[in-house]
């Protein structure tokens, strides 16, 4: 039988995290730190964050990190899109940040991590939301938008494929053909009318390349954001820091009116 383990922590976002007691969901700037257990015994972490404004339902961002990155890169994004009236899902892939350990604690790092390990992410973003769906019933786990960058991109893409509700959206950041096995083509045509960003550097060629080879995959909107500099995945956001404003409103606009622009 699966186990879950969920450990409450508050985290101020200008401050180090501590333990404490029980978290109120409410607080914008507090993370509620999960452990799930997966099929295979591996412990999963995550951070889910919930927007201050009250609300029946949250429409949900998870946010897919970079290979050799994790969760905590994400915390400007994040606290746009609280701001914006999201809640969000910071991921730490398998081998990334505080999910280095199975259930038997053997530890595990992505630079030793085989392609068939790395399969597995699109799974684990799956069985995750289900778990944040049935834990958490403010979330909307219908009303849903990834963001990945470069693995992440490409674990967006599977894990979309493989919903029966697409996502409202998909942001892909240096997204490729093909990464530690992660094959995206057939999966990007298999979307149908999602709406999709592409967003990469000028400097990175490779990228500029891969993006327009998948344009010819892509069945629905599929809109290019090309900064002048910055290197690949999540370097790119740290040269151009507007890059995340420019996504997270590029997300509010295909929400229409359910969630509201963010200036700065």
């Amino acid at each position: 039988m699966k186990k879950i383990l969920i450990f409450l922590v508050v985290c101020i976002l200008t401050t180090s995290c501590a333990f404490g007691a029980a978290v109120s969901k409410k607080v914008s700037k507090a993370a509620i730190d999960l452990e799930f257990e997966t099929k295979d015994g591996f412990l999963l972490t995550s951070k889910l964050y919930l927007p201050s404004e009250k609300r029946k339902k949250y429409p949900l961002v998870v946010l897919m990190h970079s290979i050799g990155y994790s969760s905590s890169y994400w915390l400007d994004m994040q606290a746009k899109y609280n701001q914006a009236g999201f809640a969000v899902l910071a991921v730490d892939f398998r081998g990334h940040g505080k999910s280095i350990y199975t259930a038997s604690f053997k530890k595990t790092h992505w630079l030793y991590m085989s392609d068939k390990v790395f399969m597995k992410y699109p799974d684990d973003i799956l069985d995750l939301l289900v778990y944040v769906s049935e834990n958490y019933k403010n979330i909307s786990a219908s009303n849903l938008v990834f963001v990945g960058s470069d693995i992440g991109a490409n674990t967006a893409i599977l894990a979309a494929k493989k919903l029966k509700t697409k996502p409202a959206a998909l942001v892909l950041i240096s997204p490729s053909e093909k990464f530690k096995g992660l094959y995206t083509p057939i999966a990007l045509a298999d979307l149908g009318n999602t709406p999709i960003l592409v967003v990469v550097s000028k400097k990175d060629r490779y990228s500029n390349n891969q993006a327009y080879y998948l344009k010819k995959f892509a069945q629905g909107k599929y809109e290019m954001k090309i900064y002048p500099y910055g290197g690949v995945g999540m370097l790119l956001l740290k040269v151009n820091p507007h890059a995340t404003l420019d996504i997270v409103n590029w997300t509010v606009n295909q929400f229409n009116s359910k969630v509201g622009q963010v200036k700065k």
